[in-house]
């Protein structure tokens, strides 16, 4: 781990983004795949996508709201005040005192996830070097994704039938750390008086910038393929092909493992030999690839495994070098168009989700493997309209 830290010369400014990255991503990594079969709980399958949908659309308005709430707080506060509000949503889910507080407080939870990584993303590109984008970004997404792999075994060893309570306690408990440094760890200046910060979103000069705009429809693509592999995989795994949550969660934490393998060595390699243009495209067309064989797939937990395990693959290659060519067209100045680019998950969650929902109703769950793979062919032609960086 020293390393990937030691990656780029600022390496004690940068310890507090990654702690904080760290324990923010076990604590959104422990409940990621249980979260929707929790919901059902207390709410039937049907309406269950709501929820994520209702959470995504308070994401975005809050992301329209950045520019004013960071120009007041400065970012520092930003982030302790949305790491406190995390903590208590999760709390509130874990008591499950009534279905309506149950969904109200996973409704808060999802419109403010997406904002404590965006509040992150400005700290980190404050003390990027461009030529360096790919590495640290790679570290970054590295250290991130070691939270996120390891989090399936929880639920391999915690969740027994549908009781996901567990889970939800120790997720609350693990950002404790993160939350008291960033109150005493990160610097106190307002982001304001670091940077110019927009009176609004810039969306025209955003779409205009062509690069900057297909990288950003890119990484749409696939924030979609997520909400499917996120949402339904899971229950399409356990109700359909009937495995069991003890198979699933070892058979997760091998599919992320690219992830922790892929990221660094891909943000390097973008940045020293190939560029992104090249290794997004190939992920593209392995992710494309492996979600028109899951239809035909039946219940062997083996080949399941190995095919998720190359989904990912092709996700890891392409979550580096978007998250690698977009830094490399900004920098910490440019908080509107951080805000537009991370605005592709909740987006992606609500259309996602919306015509997940409608497909798998309408026509079954396996007509929608065909949709998804659809739309990961469009993420590859966006990649292939990019200028490349080297």
């Amino acid at each position: 781990m020293k390393v990937l830290f030691l990656s780029h010369r600022k390496t004690l400014p940068s310890l507090p983004i990654y702690f904080v990255n760290l324990f923010f991503s076990m604590h959104y990594a422990a409940t990621i795949y249980v979260a929707s079969s929790y919901l059902e709980n207390f709410f039937s399958t049907s309406i269950v996508s709501m929820f994520f949908i209702l959470g995504a659309i308070g994401n975005i308005i809050l992301f329209l709201l950045c520019p004013y709430i960071l120009k007041r707080l400065g970012n520092r506060k930003f982030l302790f005040y949305l790491l406190a509000l995390e903590i208590i949503a999760t709390v509130g889910i874990a008591l499950g005192l009534s279905a309506l507080s149950v969904g109200l407080f996973f409704i808060l939870r999802g419109s403010i996830l997406m904002l404590i990584y965006y509040s992150l993303d400005i700290f980190l590109e404050e003390i990027s070097d461009d030529k360096k984008t790919g590495g640290i970004r790679g570290s970054y997404l590295t250290v991130t994704n070691i939270a996120i792999a390891s989090a399936p075994l929880l639920v391999a060893a915690l969740a027994l039938g549908n009781e996901f309570t567990k889970l939800f306690w120790i997720s609350a408990l693990v950002l404790v750390p993160a939350l008291f440094v960033a109150m005493f760890s990160f610097h106190n200046k307002p982001v304001h008086k670091r940077h110019t910060l927009p009176h609004s979103l810039p969306f025209k000069s955003f779409w205009r910038s062509s690069n900057v705009r297909r990288v950003s429809l890119a990484s749409w693509v696939l924030e979609m393929f997520f909400v499917f592999m996120v949402i339904y995989m899971p229950i399409y795994l356990h109700e359909i092909i009937g495995f069991e949550w003890s198979q699933i969660g070892v058979a997760f934490t091998i599919m992320l493992l690219p992830f922790v393998i892929f990221d660094w060595p891909i943000g390097k390699l973008a940045d020293n030999l190939f560029g992104e243009k090249e290794i997004m495209s190939i992920g593209f067309f392995i992710m494309g690839l492996t979600v028109l064989l899951m239809p035909f797939l039946e219940n062997n937990i083996f080949i399941w495994t190995i095919i998720l395990f190359m989904s990912r693959v092709g996700a890891s290659f392409v979550e580096t070098t978007t998250e690698s060519y977009f830094f490399k067209h900004v920098d910490s100045r440019d908080t509107g168009f951080i805000s537009l680019y991370r605005l592709t998950r909740p987006l992606a969650i609500i259309i996602g989700a919306g015509l997940y929902a409608t497909s798998i109703n309408v026509l079954g769950m396996l007509p929608s493997f065909f949709l998804v793979a659809s739309i990961v062919f469009l993420g590859l032609r966006q990649s292939l309209y990019l200028k490349d960086t080297l």
